[in-house]
């Protein structure tokens, strides 16, 4: 400590034994935050390095509901998986086999297009896992685990816009790649040509990523695709077409990009073949690291 600062804080020390003998114990106590407030003050100005934790409790929109927030997956759910315990629960019971409601026992009709573009993954694993307050469903976080509930909630989703088929993904796939992966990259992580250097801001979006495309409903995907995002350099895509691959970007084929979108976080797999494929895609990633690193002769 320089003699300057050494000689402010003996300044600020005295000040407090002067105040000792006029002041109860509570006055001395109040002073001391003004104290430790100066010292922090002195030795910012020099070279010690002020550390600032890391703030990880007011981020999530769900921080106030306490054990109530959500689990995310640790991989894509499974919408077949999902389709085995609809059945295991007697889901069918009161929503139906095809998601039509029974009279008098459901209400919601989960095979209805309208219904389903406009939820979000996230309130229907909250809904699913913790009940609702004023609705008679039973709460399912002690009976099922929380991939069996994500599983659930993607079959249930898959009743009203089933995921699109692997001929579906393969044809929409150049496509994607001709305008889309640009940006977000081929695998829908947001790491495309364009952001090398991470010169684009803000980041494109991560498809991958579940806290973020589970709090999206499909209604709102398909708005920023069709209309495009202007403060986010999104571009709109609703009437254009791709000459190249004979593409009219209209209403049912944005409909299409946004299965498409979708399928970075869900699966139309079951769980063991989802992890195998994924499990194979790591595998290829790492041979031409493999190859790199490979001694020559």
């Amino acid at each position: 400590m320089s003699p300057s600062k050494l000689n402010l804080t003996t300044s600020v020390v005295n000040k407090i034994g002067a105040l000792r003998a006029g002041f109860k114990t509570s006055a001395i106590l109040a002073l001391v935050p003004v104290f430790v407030a100066v010292s922090v003050g002195l030795t910012a100005c020099g070279d010690s390095k002020v550390i600032v934790s890391e703030d990880k409790g007011l981020v999530s929109s769900k921080v106030t509901m306490g054990d109530k927030e959500p689990i995310w997956p640790n991989d894509d759910p499974s919408i077949p998986d999902g389709g085995g315990v609809y059945q295991a629960q007697n889901c069918a019971a009161c929503h139906g086999v095809d998601g039509k409601p029974v009279a008098g026992k459901a209400t919601v009709d989960f095979s209805s297009k309208d219904w389903g573009r406009n939820q979000k993954p996230v309130d229907q694993y909250d809904f699913i896992t913790f009940g609702k307050t004023g609705v008679e469903h039973p709460a399912m976080r002690d009976k099922l685990r929380t991939s069996q509930i994500w599983n659930l909630v993607f079959y249930v989703r898959s009743l009203s816009t089933p995921p699109l088929t692997d001929a579906e993904i393969s044809e929409v796939l150049p496509v994607f790649g001709a305008n889309c992966a640009v940006c977000h990259g081929t695998k829908g992580y947001g790491n495309g040509p364009l952001m090398k250097g991470n010169v684009l801001e803000p980041a494109p979006a991560n498809f991958q990523s579940f806290p973020r495309f589970y709090d999206r409903t499909d209604e709102i995907l398909w708005d920023h695709i069709a209309n495009g995002i202007k403060w986010e350099g999104m571009p709109n895509f609703l009437g254009k077409t791709d000459k190249a691959k004979n593409i009219t970007f209209d209403r049912d084929y944005i409909y299409k990009l946004v299965g498409y979108v979708r399928h970075f976080h869900e699966s139309n797999k079951t769980e063991a073949a989802t992890k195998a494929a994924h499990d194979k895609e790591k595998e290829e990633e790492s041979k031409p690291a493999q190859q790199e690193n490979k001694p020559q002769t």
